[in-house]
C-alpha cells in the first residue's frame, strides 16, 4: 500500500481536479505518480509544464528515455523502471537498449543513445559541474548546448517522480504491473 495516498476522483478538490485535467490532456490519463503529486496541485501544474517544455525541446523520444531509464535506475525508482519500460515500448523505442540500461550497463560505442547516457550519467554525478574537456567531449559527440540543457530540465523531471516515488512507495498502475521485472 502506498505511504501517501495518491488524490482520488472521489476525493479531489476543485485545484487538485484542475491539475489532474492538465495531465490527462496531455498523457491521455491520470496515472498513480501523478496523481500522487496531485496532492501538491501548483507542483502538479509546473510539472506538467516542465513536460511540455522538455518535449519541444528538441530531444527525441530515445534522448528522453535514455535519461529517464537512467535516472530511474540511478534513484532506484521502483515506479519508474516499470513505467519507462511501458513508455519505451509505446514510443517505438529499443526494449533492448532500455534494458541494459536498466541494467546498470553503460551502452557501448559512440552512438546518440551512448552518448546521451554518458552525459545523463556524469551531469549527475558532478552535479552539473563538467570539466572544459568533458564539456568539449559531449559537444564533439553531438550533444549540443541546447540538449545539454534540456537533459538537465529532464533530469529534473524525474527527480521529481523519483523522489515522489520512493517517499509515497507509489504503487504501480495496473497496466505496469507486468513491466516490473523486464519487458513482457
Amino acid at each position: 500500500m502506498a505511504r501517501i495516498q495518491p488524490v482520488s476522483d472521489d476525493t479531489s478538490d476543485p485545484k487538485e481536479q484542475k491539475a489532474l485535467a492538465l495531465v490527462h490532456g496531455v498523457w491521455g490519463s491520470n496515472w498513480n505518480v501523478t496523481s500522487t503529486i496531485a496532492n501538491n496541485p501548483k507542483i502538479l501544474e509546473g510539472f506538467i509544464a516542465l513536460w511540455n517544455s522538455v518535449e519541444a525541446s528538441g530531444l527525441s523520444k530515445t534522448d528522453r528515455e535514455v535519461v529517464c531509464m537512467e535516472m530511474a535506475r540511478i534513484n532506484g525508482c521502483q515506479y519508474c523502471i516499470p513505467a519507462h519500460r511501458w513508455a519505451s515500448r509505446s514510443q517505438g523505442v529499443d526494449t533492448d537498449m532500455v534494458e541494459i540500461i536498466a541494467s546498470g550497463i553503460q551502452l557501448s560505442g559512440d552512438g546518440r543513445e551512448a552518448t546521451m547516457q554518458s552525459f545523463t550519467r556524469r551531469i549527475h554525478e558532478s552535479r552539473g559541474k563538467l570539466s572544459d574537456a568533458e564539456l568539449s567531449e559531449f559537444l564533439n559527440r553531438g550533444i549540443s548546448i541546447p540538449n545539454m540543457i534540456a537533459v538537465i530540465a529532464e533530469i529534473a523531471h524525474c527527480t521529481i517522480t523519483n523522489f515522489t516515488n520512493g517517499l509515497a512507495q507509489t504503487e504501480l498502475d495496473s497496466w505496469l504491473e507486468k513491466y516490473k521485472d523486464g519487458q513482457p
